[in-house]
């Protein structure tokens, strides 16, 4: 029987789709800009689940189309914030796939108390950019060649050979979405992207757990050593034969990874007792 159900919910007035269910620690999974939740997180979450309570939402314009994107980062980040309150749940453990590694980042930089570690998989937080490059973003003709870009560099099926170890596990959903003469996606994340990253330094010490087979532009092996140099007492976890979904081609891999970091980090926050010991019950 499944432990991860979808759940109808309304943020802001608009309605929004989360999948959850599990007990313990609240996990949230913010998925990239592929796809959904399910895209990203079905290999793994039901084993999840027998350790936390795992919250997978469906981001705006992004997971689901059906509802408008959201237009930066920091708006995302908010929404995750208000999906907590309507949960009733007061931090999370945060893990971003790719785009979702830059919308965790913000929100673990923004609403630091609510995020209580992170995880980023194979995608970085996004740089505080010029407003020009937004402005420049609205602009029809600017915007038709920066959309072209991305179309070319993130939604094309010949990527797949790059983005993972072996291309027959890319899941059936994201080949269509590759296949797409206009991803429905696209708008959403072009959007956000070029609104840029907050400006304050990312002030948890996050897990890098990367697919090391990765070899789409900015997510490279040699971008995970890079990313790791400058964030000071970050952890990299390399999971080899795997590429830029490493939940997908090796779940157990990622499950272990993960779960052990919380753990780690769980065990470092508990209450010492006298002579450095953890106290009673740790």
């Amino acid at each position: 029987m499944s432990t991860v159900s979808l759940k109808e919910i309304a943020i802001d007035g608009l309605p929004a789709s989360v999948h959850a269910g599990g007990k313990g620690d609240a996990l949230l999974l913010v998925h990239g800009g592929w796809g959904g939740a399910s895209m990203h997180w079905a290999p793994v979450w039901e084993q999840l689940a027998d350790r936390f309570h795992v919250i997978a939402p469906d981001l705006p314009g992004v997971g689901r189309t059906d509802t408008p994107g959201l237009g930066s980062l920091a708006a995302y980040a908010r929404w995750l914030e208000r999906l907590l309150d309507s949960l009733g749940v007061s931090s999370a453990w945060c893990v971003g796939n790719s785009f979702g590694a830059g919308v965790t980042s913000w929100f673990a930089t923004q609403c630091s108390a609510r995020c209580r570690g992170l995880v980023l998989v194979n995608g970085t937080p996004v740089p505080p950019l010029p407003r020009l490059v937004g402005w420049l973003g609205a602009r029809p003709l600017p915007r038709q060649m920066l959309r072209a870009l991305v179309r070319k560099q993130a939604y094309n099926p010949a990527i797949l050979g790059r983005a993972y170890a072996d291309p027959a596990r890319a899941p059936a959903a994201l080949r269509a979405i590759m296949e797409h003469g206009n991803p429905p996606q696209l708008d959403a994340l072009l959007d956000a992207i070029l609104q840029g990253g907050p400006r304050a330094p990312l002030g948890v010490k996050p897990l890098i757990l990367w697919g090391e087979a990765d070899r789409l532009a900015g997510s490279t092996a040699r971008d995970a050593r890079k990313l790791h140099d400058a964030l000071p007492g970050s952890q990299l976890t390399f999971i080899p034969a795997t590429g830029h979904m490493p939940q997908v081609e090796n779940p157990e891999a990622f499950i272990d990874a993960v779960t052990r970091f919380i753990e780690a980090r769980s065990a470092a926050a508990r209450p010492r007792g006298l002579g450095g010991q953890a106290g009673a019950g740790a």
